[in-house]
């Protein structure tokens, strides 16, 4: 009997998710640029030309795993979005990224890991420059709101405390404070109380 398309489907996402994973765990662990398409077919269990059918190629397959990422932090943005004023976008933003490192752990162990390597970044290229502009303009724009006088530098700044605590928070999450760092985060930088 032919499988249903409903079958298939759910079948073709689970390969892909498979893929997914086995590569950036292979790019982790063996860098990009070492990891062959054929590795990360037999990691996942199947055949090469099965992955072909889901990615062009190992390329393909980043972009596949940065998109993951930017669905996560989009996702905390949008919760962020729908609050009413900076200090409480602020805040739910910084706790929305420890949520989500929580939520998504392995995968951001292995992401943070293979994304430092020379070969991500320049196979990346603009996508990055791209996804770092428009989560800074988000931070300029509610720290602008909240009153700053260098919203351009304090985004900066900002940027580089949240991913830091998800970083840390990714190599220890059993002895990282994260909950702790967010609160100090939010303090520094919205209002004090009146």
């Amino acid at each position: 009997m032919p499988r249903s398309p409903d079958l298939n489907s759910a079948l073709r996402a689970a390969t892909r998710e498979r893929l997914l994973r086995a590569a950036l765990a292979l790019f982790a662990r063996d860098g990009y640029a070492s990891t062959s398409v054929r590795a990360i077919a037999q990691d996942a269990g199947v055949a090469t030309g099965l992955l072909y059918s889901h990615f062009s190629g190992k390329e393909a397959l980043l972009r596949a795993i940065f998109e993951q990422s930017m669905a996560d932090v989009n996702a905390s943005f949008a919760n962020a979005q729908s609050h009413d004023t900076p200090d409480a976008q602020l805040q739910a933003l910084v706790e929305g990224a420890v949520h989500t490192v929580r939520a998504h752990l392995e995968f951001w162990q292995l992401g943070y890991a293979a994304r430092s390597q020379p070969s991500v970044l320049a196979a990346l290229g603009p996508a990055l420059s791209d996804w770092t502009a428009t989560i800074l303009g988000v931070l300029r724009r509610i720290l602008a709101e909240n009153g700053s006088d260098d919203p351009q530098t304090d985004a900066h700044a900002l940027f580089a405390q949240i991913d830091g605590m998800c970083q840390h928070l990714a190599m220890d999450p059993a002895a990282y404070p994260a909950e702790l760092v967010a609160t100090r985060i939010v303090a520094r930088w919205t209002r004090p109380s009146a």
